[in-house]
């Protein structure tokens, strides 16, 4: 068996290492398309352009891993199916499913390996490529996210916002230190809410407090007051997505410092659940696709191995994206969201492999 096991390992193996590439190269060939004109525009190096798509890479092994897992498993017993290989193993008594363990646990490293990724080298790299934007192609700044939310630097003040909403033109949680050089505190701003209107953006019930250079301090209440330096709704909407570039440790304590605070925080749960459910996806892929080409031994071929598993794939970034935003707007919970599309597709994948004909 530790010869079958290796063989059908290896088959699966060099067949991901091929798909991912390719789905890679697609990856990569869209964003050179989307990007070329900045590129040439700006005067972009060689050599930097190469590191742009590099920094892009830990994300796009996260996304296209499920349908490259997927891919690789159809083709992979597909092609055993229909040279007859699988006639072979059953005439000699081995329980077909038992053959396929091999693949099963590397669909388990696989998922593994996906959230180490996406925790380690997924978040750097997106920084990095925003850096790279602001550097090379003069895209301003909006802020950086940190474990307490977006954070603002201007001329003279640095600005915390611990929730954006700029979907519904609000932002929660406002602080902004304003600071005299050297670097002395001079005054502190802070507010519940803020919301957009009339072209800026306006808070009520602020608490503003004036530090002299003794170190005293003046607090005052206001009910009406502008805030300046914050980019519109429309362009946070951007910064909006800064979270991804958090680990899930400095997603869970911004989570519960929002919690703590008071605000709602079912877009941040549901993203932190996801993170966790969207890896082990290529797992439940790895189930999903073996039944398929075990139902005709002869049948299929390349060309059917791949409008399976586009259908498949697509089926379930539907219902991902669906549950996902009802996770974020609150209608579900926050770890229902994010688990059951795999829980769904587990059951059918299960279901299917229940049905094999041994």
């Amino acid at each position: 068996m530790k010869r079958l096991d290796r063989y059908i390992f290896m088959e699966f193996f060099k067949l991901l290492l091929l798909t991912t590439a390719g789905f890679i190269t697609i990856f990569i060939l869209v964003d050179l398309f989307e990007n070329m004109d900045n590129l040439v525009k700006f005067h972009v190096s060689m050599s930097a352009s190469i590191l742009f798509f590099l920094y892009r890479i830990p994300f796009i092994i996260g996304q296209v891993a499920p349908i490259a897992v997927l891919l690789s498993v159809l083709l992979s017993v597909g092609m055993l199916s229909m040279s007859g290989e699988m006639t072979a193993i059953r005439a000699s008594g081995v329980r077909l499913l038992r053959v396929f363990v091999p693949i099963i646990i590397a669909g388990f490293l696989i998922s593994l390996s996906v959230i180490f990724i996406n925790e380690y080298f997924t978040p750097l790299g997106l920084k990095q490529t925003e850096a790279f934007k602001v550097r090379w192609f003069g895209k301003s700044s909006r802020g950086s996210f940190g474990g307490k939310g977006l954070w603002i630097k201007t001329k003279d003040s640095i600005i915390n916002i611990r929730h954006l909403r700029p979907g519904e033109n609000r932002i929660e949680g406002i602080t902004i230190y304003k600071i005299e050089k050297p670097f002395r505190l001079v005054k502190r701003i802070d507010a519940k809410k803020g919301r957009w209107r009339g072209g800026k953006w306006l808070v009520t019930e602020a608490v503003v407090r004036d530090f002299s250079a003794d170190g005293g301090a003046v607090e005052t209440k206001v009910n009406k007051m502008e805030l300046t330096n914050i980019a519109p709704p429309k362009e946070l909407s951007d910064t909006e997505q800064g979270h991804m570039s958090l680990t899930m440790g400095e997603l869970r304590r911004l989570t519960k410092i929002l919690e703590d605070e008071g605000y709602e925080t079912y877009r941040y749960r549901t993203d932190l659940y996801a993170r966790i459910a969207f890896p082990f996806i290529s797992f439940i892929m790895v189930l999903l696709g073996i039944p398929f080409p075990l139902r005709g031994a002869r049948s299929g071929g390349i060309a059917s191995g791949i409008g399976l598993c586009i259908i498949i794939a697509f089926s379930y970034w539907v219902v991902f994206a669906l549950s996902t935003s009802l996770g974020a707007g609150g209608v579900l919970p926050p770890i229902v969201a994010a688990t059951f599309p795999d829980l769904l597709f587990l059951s059918t994948a299960l279901y299917l492999l229940a049905h094999v004909k041994e």
